[in-house]
């Protein structure tokens, strides 16, 4: 199995998706880096998607998610089926360490959950597939 989650490009997310809004910010920034969570929000809406509800740990960004009580919260939202995936500012807010990596890879292989962020890269050889930019 890959040790690697797929992320879903912005473009692959249907208009009415339910997802819930997960960050991981570092606490030393305090509130500077609540922009992040604002913007993905608004981002979502934008997008025609449901934040359906929002977690946000203040940790370490390179610490284990084992540890963060917000992504436990997110993880069973999806697995309970109140969304379908997980939006995040920033897919390494997902985790940073192999373990994380390899542990979300094989949630989402049985959830089957889709991970997207605004900045998702996808092919941009051909144009209807360039990605939204951020509002």
């Amino acid at each position: 199995m890959s040790g690697s989650a797929r992320q879903t490009a912005p473009h692959e997310v249907p208009p009415g998706a339910c997802l819930v809004l997960y960050a991981c910010l570092p606490a030393s920034l305090g509130e500077i880096a609540d922009h992040s969570v604002a913007s993905t929000r608004q981002y979502a809406a934008d997008a025609g998607w449901e934040a359906v509800e929002t977690y946000v740990d203040r940790a370490a960004p390179f610490e284990s998610r084992a540890l963060c009580e917000g992504w436990h919260n997110a993880l069973a939202a999806v697995e309970q089926r109140r969304a379908g995936g997980i939006v995040t500012p920033l897919r390494v807010m997902l985790g940073h360490l192999e373990e994380d990596r390899t542990n979300l890879a094989a949630w989402q292989a049985r959830t089957g959950a889709l991970i997207t962020t605004p900045w998702a890269v996808v092919d941009a050889a051909d144009p209807a597939l360039l990605r939204r930019t951020a509002a």
